[in-house]
């Protein structure tokens, strides 16, 4: 799906996450490496270049959403970023919850790790790293406060919030993140880590997102 010129939902199959190709070299999420060719696919329909992709940034390391990450780096030769506190996961792939899946997986390792306030730069895109807690220790959202577009991985979808009964999910971490997204002020667009991405400009999605803020 096209959400503008420059942004791309490359929607997950089954059960994959979404993953967004921002200006062709930004990609966030990696989905969990069983569905490559199929997402291989949906990019040469929009005319994008995985070799371009300069950065792999992972919002949280659930295998859903990181199990293809040793893949996608050899493909694009991309850096990879996660929250510090998620890199122990990555890379051991234990709290991924890979077992839940039963088949192999390839741990790869971060190129760096990422903290509250850090600045992820790609054309007129500027993304403050948010520290959202809750889902997993070191998940995050993606915030370009001029654009107002939150990336949101598995803290916040268009009718729900994420899961805290998984391993290393925390509701009191939950609701302090979604007490940060809310003080963000007004969400223009906001692209979840599943389902659909939502826009303010549509009513019904206004009041979504409201109600799942508000629900914990």
């Amino acid at each position: 799906m096209k959400i503008n010129d420059s942004i791309f939902l490359i929607d997950g199959a089954e059960f994959d996450s979404n993953m967004f190709c921002i200006n062709n070299e930004l990609l966030i999420d990696c989905g969990s490496g069983m569905f490559i060719k199929e997402t291989l696919d949906q990019m040469e329909e929009y005319g994008l270049d995985p070799k371009k992709i300069k950065t792999i940034v992972i919002t949280h390391a659930h295998f859903d959403h990181c199990g293809g990450t040793r893949e996608w780096k050899r493909i694009t030769g991309a850096r990879v970023l996660i929250h510090e506190r998620d890199r122990e996961a990555l890379e051991s792939g234990k709290g991924t919850l890979v077992e839940t899946y039963e088949i192999p997986y390839e741990p790869p390792k971060a190129d760096k790790t990422l903290k509250e306030g850090d600045i992820i730069k790609t054309g007129k895109y500027s993304f403050e790293v948010i520290h959202t807690a809750g889902h997993t220790p070191g998940g995050i959202c993606l915030w370009d406060s001029d654009n107002k577009i939150l990336i949101s991985g598995d803290t916040l979808f268009i009718e729900g919030v994420g899961r805290t009964d998984l391993e290393g999910g925390d509701d009191n971490s939950l609701k302090k993140s979604l007490q940060k997204i809310k003080n963000l002020g007004d969400i223009e667009i906001l692209l979840p880590g599943h389902g659909a991405p939502a826009s303010r400009r549509n009513i019904y999605a206004k009041d979504a997102i409201k109600k799942a803020l508000d629900s914990i």
